[in-house]
């Protein structure tokens, strides 16, 4: 076996190489690859299959193992760690030493990682947490925030308190409210000071939206009069426009500048600033000229001047601007940030992409919310109080249900017309319609959101959903009828007569037709009245067309009845 191995290594046959070795038992790759050399068995275990993988790696000797780390990438190598992983994490820390077992979970995916993470956190004494700072500060911030998010409330700040200062500022940043609040309770003076003077401005401004009174009072007391002064600032704009997201900590260069100049400037001021890849123009009052990035810089010459070459054509917010149009400037013209300026265009700071997704998502998810009559709530749902969930959710529900018995009231008007398949047919003609105004609604809704539907576009949307509709209420009472004459009644011999039948497809037709119209029409009047158009969403656009298609079902039997008579 060893000498068949060592053959098919030296004349690169891989592909049978691979085959032995997925019929061979793993007691006999263990004791063969013991007697290769470090340079054969890391050939061979590259041929490996992850789980046979992952239990040669557990049997091999710490060296080798490390050998294994060090010579395959993080995408080489995750396959086989995550099978590793996937066992109970405490027993694999008791089988491999602990420096290997970190640099496992670094090549791990994430999310796995940070589970298992959490999981030595639970386990391990308070007192050994410290074995696990080599691997925190090897991690993301955003990750390791992830983590101490799912611990509990008191090893909160016995973790963070591993972590490097520079990493540490970075991971409270990423960190959710709560557990920030009790960080903020558990620091010195000092160590407050050090967070803060970390963060940049706009970031401090986000903490302190969030935080008590009596905490913010602490946290301003901490900072700089210059910094104080200027959150003070930004306090002051409307929490939904640029202002209140915006950073001050951008590069400003001079027209008159060169380019060896900037550079100079840029090295100076670079690690005090959110990002430096784009510069902003001013002149001496920060008027804004104009905006050069750093690849500009580097492609012109040192001596030349920085007005000679610069963007005056530029994309720019007002502080006053919703923040949800500055995200989707963002994301139209693909900047990386976008400055903002005051009445008298005046550069105070720039929105970056980071913010902007930030504020999407915001949106998505209160819009989505909306959609679903829940009203959103600031914390993850796992930390969401039930009660706060449950209020959020029942004046909706409330409002549904009491809108809902004006079915009831249609239902019990009209009890001697609806019989047979009529009021067999009700859910489904109810839940067509629906579906159909909801699919109308969420796509202008959508539109509407990206920029891609305007107050203008009314009429041709409307023409579009009414075509649309025509054609989608013409086939859904063509297979309606099918349905109920071919399937219901000779199969199922349901006995529907064929003027039933024929009342609930036209019924069918008239209701996609309307609730088509009516879910493409709610949304603009919906913003003509200034109000939300997610809120005219699924919830209410479903209340509407119920009453709508039992009112038109009633009717069209009423005409139809007769003609059978």
């Amino acid at each position: 076996m060893l000498e068949k191995i060592k053959q098919l290594l030296s004349s690169e046959r891989e592909g049978d190489l691979a085959t032995l070795l997925e019929e061979t038992s793993l007691e006999d790759i263990v004791s063969v690859f013991e007697q290769l050399s470090d340079e054969e068995f890391l050939a061979a275990f590259d041929l490996l299959e992850a789980e046979k993988g992952a239990d040669i790696f557990k049997a091999t000797t710490q060296h080798r193992q490390e050998l294994v780390l060090n010579r395959f990438s993080d995408v080489e190598i995750s396959d086989v760690a995550e099978e590793i992983l996937d066992d109970d994490i405490i027993e694999v820390m008791d089988e491999i030493d602990t420096d290997i077992v970190h640099h496992l979970l670094l090549k791990a995916d994430p999310e796995i990682r940070n589970e298992k993470i959490v999981e030595i956190l639970e386990y391990i004494e308070e007192k050994k947490f410290s074995s696990l700072k080599p691997l925190l500060a090897e991690m993301q911030p955003i990750d390791i925030a992830d983590v101490i998010n799912e611990l509990d409330d008191d090893k909160v700040p016995v973790v963070f308190r591993l972590l490097p200062k520079d990493l540490a500022a970075e991971t409270f940043v990423e960190m959710d409210t709560e557990n920030q609040r009790i960080l903020i309770q558990s620091f010195s003076d000092k160590e407050l000071r050090l967070i803060i003077a970390d963060l940049y401005l706009d970031d401090t401004v986000d903490l302190i939206e969030e935080m008590p009174a009596n905490v913010v009072s602490r946290i301003l007391s901490l900072t700089s009069k210059d910094d104080r002064n200027t959150i003070n600032e930004m306090l002051r704009y409307p929490k939904d426009t640029a202002g209140s997201i915006m950073t001050p900590e951008c590069i400003s260069l001079r027209a008159n500048m060169t380019v060896a100049e900037c550079f100079d400037k840029i090295r100076r001021q670079a690690i005090d600033k959110e990002t430096v890849y784009t510069c902003y123009v001013t002149n001496n009052q920060k008027k804004l000229l104009g905006t050069v990035t750093v690849k500009d810089l580097l492609l012109h010459d040192y001596a030349e001047k920085v007005g000679d070459f610069m963007e005056d054509n530029y994309i720019y917010a007002d502080t006053l601007m919703d923040k949800e149009e500055v995200a989707q400037l963002l994301s139209k013209y693909n900047l990386l940030a976008i400055p903002v300026v005051d009445q008298e265009n005046l550069l105070v700071g720039i929105v970056t992409i980071d913010d902007a997704l930030d504020v999407l998502t915001e949106e998505a998810t209160e819009d989505i919310s909306k959609m679903a009559a829940i009203t959103s709530y600031d914390k993850p749902y796992l930390k969401t109080n039930i009660f706060r969930i449950f209020w959020s959710r029942i004046p909706w529900l409330m409002l549904l249900l009491l809108s809902a018995t004006f079915t009831g009231i249609i239902i019990n008007n009209y009890e001697l017309t609806l019989q047979g398949a009529l009021i067999a047919c009700v859910p489904m003609l109810m839940g067509t319609g629906g579906n159909s105004g909801s699919q109308s609604s969420v796509t202008v809704i959508r539109g509407m959101s990206l920029g891609e539907v305007e107050q203008a576009d009314f009429g041709r949307v409307l023409l579009k959903e009414t075509l649309v509709g025509l054609i989608s209420a013409l086939t859904l009472a063509l297979v309606c009828f099918a349905k109920l004459h071919l399937i219901d009644n000779l199969i199922f011999n349901s006995g529907y007569p064929i003027s039933e039948i024929v009342i609930v497809s036209v019924s069918l037709a008239l209701t996609v037709l309307l609730a088509k119209i009516i879910g493409a029409t709610l949304p603009f009047l919906a913003r003509l009245l200034h109000l939300d158009p997610a809120v005219v969403a699924s919830p209410f656009i479903t209340t509407i067309i119920d009453v709508i298609t039992l009112l038109l079902l009633c009717a069209t039997a009423g005409v139809i009845l007769p003609m059978f008579i």
